[in-house]
């Protein structure tokens, strides 16, 4: 019985803390797809929808105002592109993240869809904003959000 719970107790130790050993996650690196022209990295604390469509310089401060940000909100030429957020939450050891936009003009629809690739058990969960600036949104264009944890 001893040895059943020792063999019990090496695996789990095993498990813990062999996440740096070899890369299960599916990514290996960062991706960005499609009709993206950047990604932002604004680390900032964002109340209300877990979604944002952002088109003007008034609406990013009105977002961001009386929040706790690290340096200063970029510079952002709302009459070529429009800044898309998307909040998600992954755990593991190591996270990739492939950030996609593709834009449907026949539906009129633009899909940002983030999958993250999280390998392992060994760090508390996270949660991440993911800002992506795109060719401009059209007024009557909607946006499909899609967050998925591979």
């Amino acid at each position: 019985m001893k040895t059943i719970g020792t063999l019990a107790f090496l695996f789990l130790l095993t498990i813990t803390f062999s996440c740096n050993k070899v890369n299960l996650c599916g990514l290996e690196q960062d991706v960005t797809l499609g009709d993206i022209e950047e990604v932002l990295d604004m680390n900032c604390f964002v109340g209300g929808t877990n979604q944002q469509i952002i088109r003007s310089t008034a609406e990013l401060e009105a977002l961001f105002a009386n929040r706790p940000c690290e340096g200063t909100l970029p510079n952002i030429d709302f009459s070529q592109v429009t800044l898309l957020g998307q909040l998600g939450g992954a755990s593991g050891c190591e996270r990739f993240y492939s950030r996609a936009v593709t834009i449907n003009e026949n539906q009129q629809k633009y899909n940002f869809r983030v999958r993250v690739s999280e390998c392992g058990g060994c760090e508390p969960w996270e949660m991440r904003w993911h800002w992506v600036l795109v060719p401009i949104l059209p007024e009557d264009y909607s946006v499909n959000f899609e967050f998925e944890t591979i």
